[in-house]
């Protein structure tokens, strides 16, 4: 798949890892728009059901249509479940806004076709506790939903997984805190140009559907499940 030309929408793209994505497919030739809920072209709450319709929609007519989805939004915030009563917002968040993302972006998608980029993360994998209960099941539910569409109206759907990545906001809590109180075991960071490099990759090679590109620090890439 050629970037140049591409319309491309990067959500949660007003810093950190989707800033970084979407610098990196203007400077391949896209045309790029922004979904955050400040600092961006496009404001939206992405915890909010419905939402992510009106994105869409509010991208393709900035863009004249839509070719790349990458769909980056997610985090959650203390208390967490079962401590907490808006449980239901960062499952919104970081899948389910995902979903319904995808479900209106098809049509668009589809008439190149196009792709889906998923970013995960490593707190889905594994079975030790994780702090951010809604997060981690949250991003298990995105991997599988990776998987399990695949290729659908022939738009691919990867995902990439990312253990903790070295953005501006996590070398700032280094600044007070140790790599083994911030990041889940192993205590590695992970380069931000390695993710965007993923992403890249996940875009432009068309033999890929379907499949989960897993990022470690110190790490070579690997695929989550062979093919």
């Amino acid at each position: 798949m050629e970037l140049a030309g591409c319309a491309a929408l990067v959500t949660g793209g007003a810093s950190g890892i989707g800033a970084a994505i979407a610098a990196d497919l203007e400077v391949a030739g896209a045309r790029v728009v922004i979904a955050d809920r400040v600092g961006s072209p496009v404001a939206v709450d992405l915890s909010r059901p419905g939402e992510a319709r009106r994105m869409v929609a509010e991208a393709v007519e900035r863009l004249a249509g839509l070719d790349v989805l990458v769909n980056n939004a997610g985090g959650y915030s203390s208390p967490t479940f079962p401590g907490n009563d808006d449980w239901r917002s960062p499952l919104e968040l970081n899948l389910l806004s995902a979903m319904e993302s995808i479900k209106y972006a098809l049509p668009w998608l589809a008439k190149l076709p196009g792709c889906v980029v998923n970013v995960a993360s490593s707190a889905a994998l594994g079975d030790d506790p994780y702090s951010g209960v809604e997060y981690a099941v949250a991003k298990a539910g995105l991997i599988r939903l990776t998987s399990a569409l695949g290729t659908i109206d022939g738009v691919r759907v990867n995902s990439v997984c990312p253990h903790t990545v070295a953005t501006e906001a996590v070398r700032r809590s280094l600044e007070t805190r140790t790599l083994e109180e911030l990041a889940p075991p192993p205590p590695t960071l992970l380069d931000l140009e390695e993710v965007v490099a993923a992403v890249r990759q996940l875009i432009e090679d068309d033999s890929r559907s379907g499949r989960v590109l897993v990022l470690v620090g110190g790490e070579r890439p690997r695929f989550l499940h062979s093919a």
